[in-house]
């Protein structure tokens, strides 16, 4: 898009805008709505077998979208959500669109196996990372760990590891590095070396701008508009027992006080009993996760740890009841039951810490189980390792059988973990 057609575009009401977008995706068969912003075009991509994951290889059924502009559609969802945004205007067939996203897709491989080449020919050991469609590697210097990763942007530094002190994140602002500068491993590790303390610095000053959760009042929840449709009004008139359809959409919607600012709480459904929530404030999400309806442990709940607000549950009796809280360096554990098992799959499904069976069951090729998951005392286990904590979430890594870190840092909300796993301390 030129400049000029920029200015154009962006001196029409988003409403128009919305109202032109949805009027092609609907000509394709695609079904769109508005998000929880009521400002958002948003909807769902339904595949017809061209687009495969590119890790697995395996189709990837179906892509929720956002709409950018009139013309096109960024996805939301890893591995997806790494691409530009996909125009659509000018598709004349749902199935052309999806090309579009094939070609997109293997123009991203060819980048990453250029990238990967040149990693190599640099003396650095890139990985794959699926959900951002980058490569990941590692550099060391005698102070420092650097995690680096590779895309079209370039590349970036995300994660830093002092020897002997607390890892810390990048702010994405950072400078790009540019690959074809280097000759020679020992030049790009003096370069990281150098910029280490600026790195630090930026990192602190991120850390010192999150405002403290504000002190008094406590979390309050706020009443409901006079005419909105709530969950009880529903209940009273259908029933508690009445079903929603299986593909229903559903957007949950409930807003809190605390400190004299309001928050509110939006989960829609995705599929079944998966829902993707959000905390959103002032300014923007603090929270945002996916879980299963029988993990999630309470929208005050989440909210209260989204805010720094937690408070712990009171038990029978009116004593406190002691919730374990993650720190840094910690392992905790999530054991899994093992439903079934063949020569090739294993099936099997997530506990909560009561030990009662959450979720649906999942299926992974047996090598794959017994690579991830640990034996233990005739059960399974999932073990992670806590990096960090910081508003209300965990940063964390998957640890394989030999309780070493794999795959990129993840983010979870500390509820969530404390809902599902347990210090590996407490679990003997």
């Amino acid at each position: 898009m030129s400049e000029g057609e920029h200015t154009i575009i962006s001196k029409i009401p988003r409403e128009r805008l919305n109202q032109i977008a949805a009027r092609k995706l609907t000509a394709l068969a695609v079904p769109v709505r508005l998000a929880a912003d009521r400002e958002t075009l948003e909807g769902e991509l339904l595949f017809q077998g061209q687009v495969l994951h590119p890790a697995s290889g395996a189709p990837i059924a179906r892509a929720h979208f956002v709409v950018v502009g009139h013309d096109r559609l960024r996805f939301t969802e890893p591995p997806l959500s790494a691409l530009d945004p996909i125009p659509f205007y000018d598709a004349e067939r749902l199935s052309a669109l999806e090309q579009r996203v094939v070609e997109e897709l293997g123009r991203r491989a060819g980048l990453l196996q250029d990238l990967a080449a040149r990693m190599r020919a640099l003396g650095l050991e890139p990985g794959f990372d699926a959900d951002r469609l980058a490569l990941r590697a590692v550099a060391k210097t005698p102070a420092h760990a650097f995690e680096l990763f590779a895309g079209p942007e370039g590349l970036r530094i995300t994660r830093v590891a002092p020897v002997g002190g607390r890892p810390f994140e990048v702010p994405a602002s950072f400078r790009r590095l540019d690959l074809a500068r280097y000759h020679a491993l020992g030049e790009l590790e003096a370069e990281l070396a150098q910029a280490a303390p600026e790195l630090e610095r930026l990192a602190g000053e991120r850390r010192e701008r999150v405002p403290a959760p504000p002190g008094g009042g406590g979390l309050e929840a706020t009443p409901p508009p006079r005419n909105a449709l709530t969950l009880s009004a529903l209940v009273e008139r259908f029933g508690g027992d009445a079903m929603l359809a299986p593909n229903a959409a559903v957007e949950v919607l409930r807003e809190f006080e605390f400190g004299g600012t309001r928050y509110r709480f939006v989960a829609t459904r995705e599929v079944g009993t998966a829902f993707r929530a959000r905390v959103i404030g002032p300014s923007g999400d603090l929270w945002d996760e996916r879980f299963d309806l029988a993990a999630f442990p309470g929208t005050r709940e989440v909210v209260a740890a989204a805010l720094g607000a937690a408070q712990p549950a009171p038990q029978p009796g009116g004593a406190p009841a002691r919730i374990a809280e993650p720190h840094a360096g910690e392992i905790w554990v999530m054991n899994v039951v093992v439903e079934a098992q063949g020569p090739d799959e294993v099936r099997y499904v997530g506990t909560d810490i009561d030990g009662r069976p959450y979720g649906a069951a999942r299926v992974l090729k047996r090598a794959e189980f017994e690579a991830v998951f640990a034996s233990d005392r005739g059960g399974w286990r999932l073990l992670v390792l806590v990096d960090q904590v910081q508003e209300g979430s965990v940063i964390y890594r998957q640890l394989d059988r030999q309780r070493q870190p794999i795959g990129a840092p993840r983010k979870m909300a500390s509820s969530i973990l404390v809902a599902n796993f347990v210090p590996e301390a407490a679990s003997a």
